[in-house]
This record gives structure tokens, sequence and C-alpha cells, in this order.
């Protein structure tokens, strides 16, 4: 007698970001402190939040690039305290992503990279029960 013991299928996605700032990215209350993340989403579709504490109410920039560096998008805001989602197809469709957070009243930059990578893990295991 044959028995399948285990069959897993594991596939994840796993999103990490990189700062080059001068500002640490845990405190937003800190002037010109910045911080994106990944919200999770059940259907397939991947949000970014981008929150940026402009406490001058300078004008600034977002932008985001491809891989290649490509600009997919940019637009330009003075909120004071800025809370924006973007929703972007697949990542893997554009393999890294930079988002740019650019003050135009300090003249400071900074920089978060996206990677991200699908990992599929399958194993099975076949024993002769005896």
């Amino acid at each position: 007698m044959k028995s399948i013991v285990l069959a897993l299928l594991f596939a994840g996605v796993s999103l990490a970001s990189l700062a080059n700032g001068h500002n640490p990215i845990g405190d937003r209350s800190e002037k010109g402190a910045a911080e994106v993340k990944y919200i999770a989403a059940n259907n397939g579709e991947f949000f970014f939040n981008v929150v940026y504490n402009n406490t001058t109410g300078s004008k600034f920039s977002v932008a985001i690039l491809d891989e290649s560096g490509d600009q997919i998008y940019q637009n330009f805001f003075s909120d004071k305290k800025f809370d924006k989602k973007f929703k972007l197809a697949d990542p893997e469709s554009f393999g890294k992503l930079t988002f740019i957070i650019r003050n135009y009243g300090d003249n400071s930059v900074q920089r978060f990279e996206v990677n991200s990578s699908n990992h599929l893990v399958e194993d099975v295991e076949v024993k002769e029960v005896k």
C-alpha cells in the first residue's frame, strides 16, 4: 500500500524596501521623514503606502521608477502630512521599483528601492506503509 504523505505547494511574495536618506524611516515625527510600506491585498493587487511629514509645507514630488529607470509615475504636492496609497500592477512586471521623494524647499531626496521575488517550494514524499 502506497500513500502520498505530503504534498505542499507554497508561493510567497517578499518585498523589501531599502532607504537611502538622512532620516530614520520609522520616525515620521522628524521633519522630512518619509516611509514607504507594502500593503498586502488578497486579490492579487499590490498597494504601497507613502507617508511623508512635510512640516514646512514646501513643494515636493513623488516619483516611481521601474527597473530600467523609466518613470512610471510623478506628481507634485505641498501637503504638510502626506499619506497616499499607490496601486501598482504586479511588481514582478517591473522587477525593481524605486520611489523617490524630492523636497524642493530644502533640496532633500529620499529613495526607496522595492525588490520583489516569488518563491515556489514543492515538497512531495511517497512512502510505502507496511
